[in-house]
C-alpha cells in the first residue's frame, strides 16, 4: 500500500458543516476557506500550534499594464510593460496553487483589456483550487464575458469612478446575480457623501462595498487622523443600519486607525510580504503594489525562493511617499488612542 505523504494539516479534525473547505496553515492555526464564497474560518488550539505557514494566502496579479482609463491616483508604473501571456500566466497560478496560495485577485491595468482573459479565469477554476476574483473598471465587461465565466470566479470587485458610468454596471451585475462588490476610494472630498453613495449602491443591488485608503504623495488624498476616526465612526453607525443588507469592508491599509472593527487576523501590520504577494506585468515579486522593493523572477520556484528567503525586505515599510505605513501619511497614533 503506497504511503499517504499528505502534510499533517490535512489530518486535522474539522467539523462536518467546515470539512469541505480548503485547508491553509497559518502559524499556530489553520485557515478554512471556500473559493466560490469566499468565506474564511480561523482554527486555533492546541491541536494547530505546531504549524506554520508554507505559502502566501494570495496572489494580487497585475496581468497587463494596459488599461482604458487614466486616473491621475493610479499608483501603477505606467512604463512597466506587458510580459505575460495567457498560457505563461495560468502555468505559473497553477505551480502556486500546488505550493499552497488559495487565491488569485487579477488587476493591472485592466484585466478585461488582456487577451484571452475570460479563458484563463474558465481554466484556472476548472483546472486549480485557486478562488478566482479580480477588479475592473467595468468598461470593457459586458453580459457575453459575464455569462462565460458564470459559477467559476469568487467575485468581480468593480472599480467606482465619476467617469465609468458605475450605476448602469451595478446595475448591469446586479441583474446578471454576478458575485460582484465595489470599491469606493475615500477621499477627504467624498467622505461628506459616504452615507449617500453607500445607500444607492445598496439600492441598485450592490451587496458588498469596501472603502479603500489612498496611497500616494498627494497629501490633499489622505485623511487626516481626526478625519479617519471620524470614519471609523461613521462606518460602525452605517454597519448597524445596512446589517443583512451590505457588508461594508476597509482595505488593510488604513491600519490601526480603524482599530474598533472586526478582524480575522490579530496582527498590526498589513501582511504584505507574507499573506499576499503582488506579481507585475513585467514579471516581478513585490510585497504590494505601491512598495519599492521589485524582484524579477520567472517561474514558481522563484516566487517561493522570494517568499521564503525575502522575507525581512518584503515585510519594510515602502519608502515610496505615500504609503500608509509611512509616518506623516495617516498611521499616525497618539498616547490615548488615534488622533
Amino acid at each position: 500500500m503506497a504511503e499517504d505523504v499528505r502534510p499533517s494539516f490535512e489530518f486535522l479534525p474539522i467539523p462536518p458543516a467546515l470539512a469541505s473547505l480548503r485547508r491553509f496553515p497559518l502559524d499556530g492555526a489553520l485557515l478554512l476557506f471556500d473559493r466560490d464564497r469566499g468565506t474564511n474560518a480561523l482554527c486555533e488550539g492546541p491541536e494547530t500550534a505546531h504549524l506554520r505557514q508554507r505559502a502566501p494566502r494570495a496572489i494580487q496579479f497585475g496581468i497587463t499594464n494596459r488599461c482604458n482609463l487614466a486616473c491621475t491616483f493610479c499608483s501603477r508604473d505606467v512604463e512597466a510593460r506587458s510580459a505575460w501571456t495567457a498560457d505563461d500566466a495560468f502555468q505559473i497560478l497553477a505551480g502556486l496553487a500546488e505550493a499552497g496560495v488559495l487565491e488569485v485577485a487579477f488587476g493591472g491595468g485592466e484585466p478585461w483589456v488582456f487577451p484571452r482573459f475570460e479563458e484563463l479565469v474558465c481554466r484556472l477554476y476548472d483546472e486549480t483550487p485557486l478562488a478566482v476574483s479580480f477588479t475592473t473598471n467595468g468598461l470593457a465587461l459586458n453580459a457575453r464575458r459575464l455569462a462565460a465565466i458564470r459559477g467559476r470566479y469568487g467575485q468581480c470587485r468593480l472599480s467606482l469612478y465619476e467617469d465609468n458610468d458605475w450605476r448602469r454596471k451595478v446595475a448591469e451585475l446586479a441583474d446578471a446575480g454576478a458575485r460582484f462588490g465595489v470599491n469606493y476610494l475615500v477621499t477627504p472630498e467624498r467622505l461628506a457623501s459616504l452615507e449617500t453613495v453607500v445607500l444607492e449602491l445598496v439600492s441598485r443591488g450592490c451587496r458588498d462595498v469596501l472603502l479603500l485608503s489612498y496611497n500616494g504623495a498627494d497629501r490633499a488624498l489622505h485623511l487626516s487622523p481626526s478625519r479617519a476616526w471620524e470614519l471609523a465612526r461613521r462606518v460602525e453607525l452605517l454597519s448597524r443600519a445596512l446589517a443583512g443588507r451590505c457588508q461594508l469592508k476597509l482595505d488593510v491599509c488604513w491600519g490601526e486607525r480603524m482599530e474598533g472593527v472586526p478582524r480575522l487576523f490579530r496582527r498590526t501590520d498589513c501582511g504584505a510580504g507574507r499573506d499576499y504577494l503582488v506579481l507585475t506585468s513585467d514579471r516581478k515579486v513585490m510585497p504590494c503594489s505601491f512598495h519599492h522593493v521589485a524582484i524579477p523572477v520567472e517561474d514558481v520556484a522563484d516566487v517561493m525562493a522570494v517568499w521564503h528567503e525575502r522575507r525581512a525586505e518584503l515585510a519594510s515599510a515602502s519608502r515610496l511617499p505615500g504609503c500608509a505605513r509611512v509616518a506623516g501619511y495617516g498611521l499616525e497614533t497618539y498616547a490615548g488612542g488615534v488622533s
